[in-house]
Order: C-alpha cells, then sequence, then structure tokens
C-alpha cells in the first residue's frame, strides 16, 4: 500500500540493478501496460529503449521508467513515480521479476534528493525564499524529467530573482546594470505564451527568464505570469542546447 505518511504527489524513485538489456525492458512494459487491469486507463510513451514515460487518467502523475547501462553487460532500472502511485510501481517491479535487484538511487553530493530537475524544482518550491513568492505548478515537475539542465545553482538564483520582480518596480533603475539586464527581461512580454492550468483555470505565461549553465551546455527557460498579490506562476518549463 502506499505510504500514509506521503502525499501522493510526492515524487519517489526506486533503483536496481538490471539483468536485461533495453529493449528487452522496453517490450516486457510494453506488454504490461498493454495486458494488466492495473494500466487500463494508462498510456505509454518513449521512442527510445532507454526511456518510457507512463501516464494516466487515474494516476497521481506519469511515471518515468529508464534504463542505463553502466558497463558492457551491466545495466540499471529506475521507475520515478508519485507516491500515490506506489502500486503501479511495485507491479512494473514484479514483471521483471528477479532481473532485477533493489540497490539505493544515485543522490547528488552533499544533498537528500536524487539527481535531475525534476526533484529540483519539487524540493525548491518548498523552500522559504521561493514559496512566498513564486508558484511552481505540477506541469513544471513532470516536464522538468526530461531536463538535461543540471546548474541547480543558477536555476535556484533566478527562481529567488523572480520573487522579487514584482517589488522592484522603479527602484531596479538604480540597482546593478545586472540587476536592471534581469528586470528588463522578466518584464518583456511574448507574443504565443505557453498556457498551464492553475486553480482550474486556463492562465497565459506571457513572461520569460533563461537560465544559463555554468558549463555553457544547456539553456533552461522558465515560462511564467504575473499573478495578483505580487506572486509569480512558473507553469512550464524547456531547454535548449547553447
Amino acid at each position: 500500500m502506499p505510504n500514509p505518511t506521503l502525499p501522493p504527489t510526492k515524487l519517489q524513485i526506486r533503483a536496481y540493478d538490471c539483468k536485461l538489456t533495453a529493449q528487452k525492458v522496453k517490450r516486457a512494459l510494453l506488454k504490461l501496460v498493454e495486458s494488466s487491469p492495473a494500466f487500463n486507463e494508462s498510456w505509454i510513451n518513449g521512442e527510445f529503449d532507454i526511456g518510457s514515460r507512463i501516464g494516466g487518467l487515474g494516476q497521481f502523475g506519469d511515471i518515468i521508467v529508464r534504463h542505463r547501462t553502466v558497463l558492457r553487460g551491466k545495466h540499471e532500472l529506475t521507475i520515478e513515480h508519485r507516491a500515490g502511485d506506489e502500486l503501479l510501481a511495485k507491479e512494473i517491479e514484479a514483471a521483471y521479476g528477479k532481473d532485477l535487484t533493489p540497490k539505493a538511487p544515485r543522490m547528488i553530493k552533499g544533498k537528500k534528493r536524487p539527481h535531475g530537475m525534476a526533484y529540483f524544482f519539487e524540493t525548491i518550491r518548498g523552500a522559504s525564499l521561493i514559496k512566498n513568492h513564486v508558484i511552481i505548478t505540477d506541469a513544471v515537475i513532470e516536464e522538468a524529467h526530461d531536463l538535461n539542465f543540471d546548474d541547480y545553482r543558477e536555476a535556484r538564483s533566478k527562481l529567488e530573482f523572480l520573487g522579487m520582480v514584482p517589488r522592484l518596480g522603479a527602484l531596479h533603475s538604480n540597482l546593478d546594470i545586472r540587476v536592471q539586464r534581469a528586470y528588463k527581461e522578466a518584464n518583456q512580454l511574448y507574443a504565443c505564451p505557453k498556457v498551464c492550468l492553475y486553480q482550474g483555470k486556463k492562465i497565459a505565461l506571457p513572461h520569460r527568464m533563461e537560465a544559463i549553465s555554468v558549463k555553457h551546455d544547456y539553456i533552461l527557460t522558465l515560462h511564467f505570469a504575473k499573478l495578483p498579490g505580487f506572486k509569480i506562476l512558473v507553469g512550464w518549463v524547456e531547454e535548449r542546447q547553447f
């Protein structure tokens, strides 16, 4: 049974040593989703064998299954899911039987969270400097599963700045030139904005803020809207190569 002490939308990750190739993992996963009653209202996406995303009408979020070859002939499998979908995750685990050996997931050095922007966004939206001023939607967390960007410090810096934007107003012109540029970027309006669902309403996200990785490999774009009460709503995220 799902852990009753965890919110049903809390991100969870399961890691395993895996004896199967990516192709065999994908084949078994397709068969499971097509035949198991537990996945009657679910579907599977993912063009490549190394990664699959299972969505479903009755799920609390998408389930991400990733296969990784660590060394020649040695593989690793991870299942990422919401706490409320634990039974589905266990069903996937059972489908591979003895070909999986559970192990501890990889964590960021010095942190208590796994690698990946999805876990970053989930953690940061509860931080005191962020949560009082910036709202990060579940859609951002779901999309972040596919991001390669990993400069967490730069992403946090941009989110903290966004939290200040509604309060800066005319004051920005008296601040550092870098702050003035960032303020201008945050207030620019873009045509054909992304749209997100928030509190049952469709909200246009006409503003953008970019974060450039210190490695200069990826650029993260935060799509956001300004809400009443000096709030910022980040409703979509995407990346492109530098």
